[in-house]
């Protein structure tokens, strides 16, 4: 909690320099009131499963999923110690629906709130503009919210698991107070090895990520890039489009990325055993669901191509999105030994 009111707060400093990088104001949606998170209605709750307990699979899973819970079905039983107390146990592996991510073009809607709480005065607008280069392609530019959003924990269930987060609800990253997220030469100035990602041959290596996502895999090495869905880098507002919705993913998977840049990123680690900090993303890690403007049928790994999973998300008039993100937790589920 600590570490997150630092992070905002040196946000909050570098954002008095906010108003002077701004996207052009663009005809955007108003922000919706009907869209306070609720994890009962909202949620898509199949996207949990597979449920992997002592190499044992129940549910459904697609490649991804298999390639996952092979770390839990190759060692069933686990071992643990932490400080002066140790456990054995199980090991147990899950998909949890623990972050939400906003992408909205109107500034200061916070979806999950349901409230608009920044005035800026046409200031910080989202924009779609088209790309004169013969390529037919359109960039567009937004801003992103994370939050902290344990759902299991809210819901007060299966709180006696060691891997299950404690902290409550809370809004962990506002871009409209980053210039970085203005600005992609700002974003690579305080990113400087953008520099390194952003060329031709760069580009080439995300055609096989893109290819791997397609079929439902993540290639995590490539963590410059977000398979269909463009590159992380630059670390800003603006991405390239063909699809709304994709370019929403986009832009939901990007500052998922920012935040382990920021170092405010962990994941469990494969023994089950603790969390580790995710400086560099694994994106075979996460999945993300559309929650609004219209509610997902399924999660999508990082990079999924947008025809095959986009029809009908985009509701006319409607252009702020909410997506939960699902991360991959192993943990060792057992009883401690005094």
């Amino acid at each position: 909690m600590i570490r997150r009111a630092r992070l905002l707060l040196s946000a909050l400093t570098l954002g008095v320099a906010a108003p002077l990088f701004v996207a052009q104001p663009a005809q955007a949606s108003k922000c919706p009131t009907s869209t306070m998170f609720n994890p009962i209605t909202k949620v898509r709750w199949n996207c949990i499963f597979p449920i992997t307990i002592g190499g044992v699979r129940i549910g459904s899973h697609d490649k991804l999923d298999k390639a996952l819970d092979a770390q839990s079905a190759s060692a069933p039983l686990c071992a643990c110690r932490k400080g002066a107390q140790f456990w054995f146990g199980v090991k147990v592996s899950f998909w949890s629906p623990n972050r939400m991510v906003d992408v909205v073009t109107e500034p200061g809607c916070m979806m999950a709130l349901g409230a608009d709480i920044m005035a800026t005065d046409g200031k910080l607008q989202g924009s779609q503009s088209s790309i004169s280069d013969g390529t037919n392609t359109r960039k567009m530019f937004a801003q992103m919210h994370y939050y902290i959003s344990p759902v299991w924990k809210m819901l007060d269930m299966f709180t006696d698991l060691p891997c299950i987060e404690d902290d409550g609800f809370d809004v962990a990253l506002i871009t409209e107070v980053l210039p970085t997220w203005q600005s992609g030469t700002l974003g690579a100035i305080i990113q400087p090895e953008a520099i390194l990602f952003g060329n031709p041959a760069a580009g080439l290596a995300c055609m096989a990520d893109s290819a791997a996502a397609a079929a439902g895999k993540v290639i995590d090495p490539l963590f410059w890039c977000m398979g269909s869905w463009g590159s992380t880098y630059p670390i800003a507002g603006d991405i390239h489009f063909g699809d709304s919705v994709e370019a929403w993913a986009g832009l939901a998977a990007r500052g998922t990325f920012m935040m382990g840049r920021l170092g405010a990123l962990t994941i469990s680690s494969s023994d089950g055993c603790s969390f580790r900090p995710s400086p560099i993303w694994t994106k075979s890690r996460y999945k993300l669901q559309l929650m609004e403007p219209v509610k997902g049928g399924k999660c999508v790994n990082i990079g999924r191509p947008g025809a095959l999973w986009t029809s009908g998300k985009h509701a006319p008039g409607q252009d702020n999105a909410q997506f939960m993100l699902f991360e991959k937790v192993i943990c060792c589920a057992g009883i401690p030994v005094p």
